[in-house]
């Protein structure tokens, strides 16, 4: 973990963001989870080992000899255009429709919501949120100081019946945005019914509602019936996030932003001041290798270990965890949610997982309040499978083991 911090001569002269700013457990987890011994389950990494190095390196060559002075000077705030047509078309593949005037590059999807953050909350304004929610959502509009909204969700995503309740009520100001990830979310792996995609839609226009669907593992389903994305039912209230991180390569940093005129020029403010542009080098790259066949073959052979290694954890699950725990039986995506018995502290017990050379990501990482405490987050992406089935047997017995000291010592009586 982190070292703790003894004194720091600079913390009078923080801003009121900095301070509510708090390093992730995610984070704080990197440390640990580098080392060689430590079989990883908790970051969200995709296994960029079942890419072809020699189609990268080509596409690479490709850009840099026939485009040097283009790919290593300052770009357009807003993208590079034939970059953005690339981009519809991988759009298109789950069906939405665009347009490149409505798109804007960017470094990542996570400065997408950076800058989203900063664009619509102020302080004590209200925005909802999945409960459980993704992290980095959780870092990028936290500073900004809203009140957060948590809405539970359940096998069939987030729960409408409860955001409807909350809506209706009239002593409490109307929410900013509902911000979501209906695909495989992150943590939890769910994905959001079709029904509940249709009333999120109704409840926006209801309620006069913005939607921030964060989309970065839609393409990366195995099974099951594709979901049409939300911005494809109300294009004036769905702002779109998408990314290459999970489908190309997170190295390259790409991501974009489908939304409104208005919204998209204040994002270009915004990103202008934050970095001036997206890399032209990482823009180039990413538009000629959509440009081949190699970018959907090689998007297949990923699902195809991704599955694999998912149908390893939750047959190693079964085996080695015990009754009383539940997991979520995700379609696609990178993550498994384990639901804990009540009285186990997923945080507190991570050390004594480390110990036996294995690492999670406790569940109160992904909630505004912190609480989540007998949940955590398993990555199957990254691990190769007998790790995954090595790691799940050592993780099952440092949750037995814990279980059983509750027991003995009576907790578990009136």
């Amino acid at each position: 973990m982190s070292p703790e911090i003894i004194f720091d001569p600079y913390a009078k002269l923080y801003s009121e963001v900095s301070r509510l700013s708090r390093s992730s457990d995610i984070r704080d987890l990197l440390s640990v989870t580098g080392r060689a011994d430590i079989i990883s389950f908790g970051g969200g990494f995709p296994y960029i080992g079942g890419l072809p190095p020699e189609d990268f390196s080509r596409v690479m060559n490709e850009v840099v000899t026939g485009s040097f002075a283009e790919a290593f000077q300052y770009g357009e705030t807003e993208g590079l255009e034939p970059l953005k047509y690339r981009l519809i078309e991988v759009m298109a593949e789950e069906g939405l429709e665009a347009e490149p005037e409505h798109i804007l590059i960017t470094t990542g999807s996570q400065q997408a919501l950076d800058l989203l953050g900063r664009i619509f909350i102020d302080p004590g304004d209200t925005i909802v949120m999945e409960g459980p929610t993704y992290v980095g959502a959780l870092t990028a509009f936290r500073p900004n100081g809203p009140k957060i909204m948590t809405i539970p969700l359940d096998e069939m995503g987030m729960r409408m019946d409860l955001l409807e309740k909350e809506l209706a009520r009239t002593d409490a100001p109307a929410p900013k945005f509902v911000y979501v990830v209906p695909n495989f979310q992150n943590p939890a792996g769910v994905t959001m019914h079709k029904s509940r995609r249709e009333k999120l839609i109704e409840l926006a226009g209801k309620y006069d509602l913005l939607i921030i669907e964060d989309n970065p593992y839609g393409l990366l389903r195995f099974e099951g019936k594709p979901m049409a994305p939300l911005a494809g039912r109300d294009r004036r209230r769905v702002i779109y996030l998408g990314t290459l991180s999970k489908i190309v390569s997170p190295g390259i940093r790409v991501g974009w932003a489908l939304a409104p005129a208005p919204v998209i020029e204040k994002l270009a403010i915004l990103k202008g001041s934050a970095d001036l542009c997206s890399s032209n080098l990482s823009q180039m790259f990413a538009e000629a290798y959509l440009g081949k066949d190699i970018w959907g073959k090689n998007l297949e052979k990923q699902k195809a270990i991704y599955r694999s290694r998912r149908d390893a954890m939750l047959k190693s699950l079964e085996k080695h965890f015990p009754r009383e725990a539940s997991w979520t039986h995700p379609e696609g995506g990178l993550f498994i949610w384990v639901t804990l018995p009540e009285y186990l502290d997923t945080t507190k017990m991570l050390p004594l997982a480390i110990e036996q050379k294995v690492a999670y990501v406790p569940g109160t990482a992904f909630y505004p309040d912190y609480t989540g405490a007998n949940h955590m987050r398993l990555n199957f992406s990254f691990p190769p499978e007998e790790q995954i089935v090595q790691g799940i047997k050592r993780l099952g017995k440092v949750i037995r083991k814990e279980m059983e000291l509750y027991h003995s010592l009576g907790l578990d009586r009136p």
